[in-house]
C-alpha cells in the first residue's frame, strides 16, 4: 500500500466498515471518505480522526511509515450500545441514544444525517447558553 488513499481504503475494508460508517465514526460525510480513497482530497486535516476511527497509527496512515498499530492507550470497554457495521461492534464511539438503533441512523441518506447533525448542534448550543 503505497498511498494514503490505498492505506485508508484497505484498512477500512479490513475493519469491515462502509465509507458511510467510517464517515459517521469520525465526523465526515461518506463523500469525503470516497474522495480521500480516490485521492482527490488530501488527508492532513482529518488524519487524526480517521486514524482514531480505524484504530491505526496516524503517521502510518498519512505517510506509510512507522507501525500500523495505534499508539494510543487501550480503549476502555464500551457500553452495550456502540456504533456497529456489519454486526461487528467497534469500540471507537459509544452510541449515545439507547432508544435509537445505530442501524437506523446509519441507513439514512447523507442529507438526512446532515439535517440531524445541524439539529443536534443547534440544540446543544441552546442548552449551553442557559
Amino acid at each position: 500500500m503505497n498511498s494514503f488513499a490505498e492505506r485508508l481504503r484497505q484498512t477500512r475494508i479490513l475493519r469491515g466498515l462502509t465509507q458511510k460508517a467510517l464517515g459517521a465514526a469520525c465526523g465526515l460525510s461518506q463523500s469525503a471518505i470516497a474522495n480521500y480513497e480516490l485521492g482527490t482530497r488530501k488527508a492532513a486535516k482529518d488524519i487524526f480522526a480517521l486514524a482514531h476511527a480505524l484504530d491505526v497509527n496516524p503517521i502510518w496512515l498519512a505517510n506509510g511509515t512507522g507501525p500500523q498499530e495505534s499508539m494510543a492507550a487501550p480503549v476502555p470497554a464500551p457500553s452495550t450500545n456502540v456504533l456497529t457495521e456489519g454486526g461487528r461492534p467497534r469500540t471507537m464511539i459509544p452510541w449515545p441514544f439507547p432508544n435509537i438503533p445505530p442501524e437506523d441512523f446509519l441507513s439514512l441518506s447523507d442529507a438526512s444525517l446532515q439535517l440531524i447533525e445541524n439539529a443536534v448542534r443547534s440544540l446543544m448550543a441552546s442548552l449551553r447558553s442557559r
